[in-house]
């Protein structure tokens, strides 16, 4: 099974196709290319180039490639494939953020190092299935335990960004600026004695430096919203 990319040049003969209900019975109706090395079984994933720059859908190729007989396609090779279009696009600098894939320019077949967190990250999913764990058991040198897989879905989840000053930190020293990041839990886990679930929203990926801001005072952290009027940061 490979992973395609199937290409738009342009968004408005997406939104057109779109509008249209998303008609297939004439090959000048489909705004996307498949790539010719797309054989039935290959998942797909719609991206819209031009001005847009986002992936829209996903979807499975379920025929090879066939020349029709009769219709609009008649005498054109074309493929049979079931689409899902995404309720919010997913915009393609951000997924390169996430996954170092490029933003496509064309249709192609995906290289297989980025193929399993291309396709997760590009329909909007984390790259980690943890979304909530248990976490704040005391251990002997009398720390709070932390959930490694919980950290790293929320670091994924940020893109990068810093959620305090909007810095991005996977483009920082060719990817070395994502050892600055730092997650923080907006519900303290000091403030109570029993281990407790921590879920994804509940806690925030910043840099070191705004971390520190955040704790500067021992006993009352700042909140997000605080330290970014503090920064003047909107």
């Amino acid at each position: 099974m490979k992973t395609l990319i199937c290409f738009s040049p342009g968004g408005k003969a997406y939104v057109k196709w779109l509008e249209a209900g998303r008609p297939y019975s004439n090959p000048d109706d489909v705004p996307f290319y498949m790539p010719s090395q797309a054989s039935k079984g290959d998942r797909y994933l719609l991206f819209v180039g031009g001005v847009d720059k986002k992936y829209v859908g996903w979807g499975k190729v379920t025929s090879n490639w066939q020349k029709a007989k009769s219709g609009g396609w008649k005498g054109f090779e074309f493929i049979r494939s079931l689409d899902r279009m995404l309720r919010d696009p997913i915009v393609g600098e951000d997924v390169f953020a996430a996954t170092n894939f490029k933003v496509p320019r064309a249709e192609m077949v995906v290289d297989d190092k980025f193929a399993k967190t291309l396709w997760r990250v590009a329909r909007g999913k984390p790259l980690s299935s943890i979304d909530r764990a248990v976490e704040g058991i005391s251990t002997e040198s009398r720390s709070r335990s932390r959930n490694s897989g919980l950290r790293e879905a929320a670091i994924q989840r940020s893109g990068g960004r810093c959620e305090s000053c909007g810095i991005n930190f996977f483009n920082k020293a060719s990817g070395l600026g994502k050892h600055c990041l730092v997650v923080h839990h907006k519900k303290q886990l000091k403030d109570t004695d029993q281990p407790r679930e921590t879920k994804l929203s509940e806690l925030a990926v910043v840099c070191a430096n705004c971390h520190m801001m955040i704790h500067s005072n021992r006993t009352k952290a700042l909140s997000i919203k605080q330290l970014k009027k503090k920064l003047g940061v909107r």
